[in-house]
């Protein structure tokens, strides 16, 4: 089954399970790095909120020989999970004053979103673009946030350049940034995890590296424009360093060592860019330093 087919089964399926009690829809979503999805829709009569499932994804599923039967199963499950319980007063958003609190930034690649960028107010931050998004705390699946495009700050009858005031004032407080060193960082996702032996060299080494996020890890990198952050870390690491973009959602902080070059880390963060990360989640493709004699980034 090729994947128009597959959308056509699915939506015509879920369409059919649901009756008349919701009405499904499929439409494509611009995602970061330009990324296109098939979103589908589940509206329920009762409540003005529905989740977005994917079907690229569940397509990989069928691909690796997942049956047909059992994704829509998954699809309808995932629906029900996310579903919130009440509806939501989504005036909020027409109202400046409700807003202004909760405009936060992120970080995203200028060169891989020539086509999002067309649409939404945003800034020039080396080879990345500094883009806008209202944040939605205590949601049904966590956190979540909706992008902010040029017609909304026509409706709000604001300017970019007030709209970025404003986020680097609310964003450094509602994801107040966290530092970690890597150790550390396993240890908080694996409690009793024993990572090195003692006086292992690994044990050394991952105490070099640092990884820079937010409380949330939503959207951590743009933590790399935080007031302070980077020359914090370089006052106290007496060094240089070099940072390594591994998503949208967080960023690695490394000490130059003599023994440590820039193109080595580029490869390693391509491979892991190529393999391990969702072409969404994706930052950059090689390494920014920070000097602390300059007190700014460079690529």
């Amino acid at each position: 089954m090729n994947y128009e087919t597959f959308k056509s089964s699915a939506l015509d399926s879920i369409q059919t399970y649901f009756g008349n009690s919701a009405s499904v829809s499929l439409q494509p979503i611009i995602k970061n790095n330009d990324t296109i999805l098939d979103g589908l829709t589940i509206q329920d009569r009762s409540t003005n909120l529905a989740p977005t499932l994917y079907l690229n994804y569940y397509y990989e599923d069928y691909l690796a020989g997942k049956s047909l039967s059992d994704i829509l199963d998954d699809i309808i499950a995932s629906y029900r999970s996310n579903l919130p319980a009440v509806s939501m007063d989504l005036s909020f958003f027409t109202d400046y004053e409700k807003i202004k609190f909760r405009v936060i930034y992120k970080l995203i690649s200028h060169r891989e979103n020539t086509e999002l960028l067309k649409d939404v107010p945003h800034f020039r931050f080396l080879d990345l673009a500094i883009v806008f998004c209202c944040y939605l705390p205590d949601m049904a699946d966590g956190n979540a946030s909706i992008l902010i495009h040029n017609h909304h700050l026509d409706f709000w009858n604001l300017t970019a350049d007030s709209l970025y005031e404003l986020a680097v004032k609310n964003t450094p407080i509602l994801l107040p940034y966290e530092l970690k060193s890597m150790e550390d960082t396993l240890k908080s996702l694996c409690p009793g995890l024993r990572l090195f032996p003692d006086n292992a060299n690994g044990a050394e080494d991952s105490q070099k590296i640092y990884v820079l996020s937010n409380t949330e890890k939503l959207y951590g990198a743009s933590c790399l424009l935080y007031p302070n952050v980077l020359s914090y870390f370089a006052e106290s690491s007496g060094s240089d360093f070099y940072i390594i973009p591994s998503s949208v959602h967080e960023a690695l902080l490394l000490p130059k060592t003599p023994s440590v070059h820039a193109s080595g880390l580029n490869k390693i963060i391509q491979e892991v860019n190529a393999s391990q990360l969702l072409k969404e989640e994706v930052l950059s493709d090689h390494v920014y330093v920070f000097e602390r004699a300059f007190g700014f980034l460079t690529f």
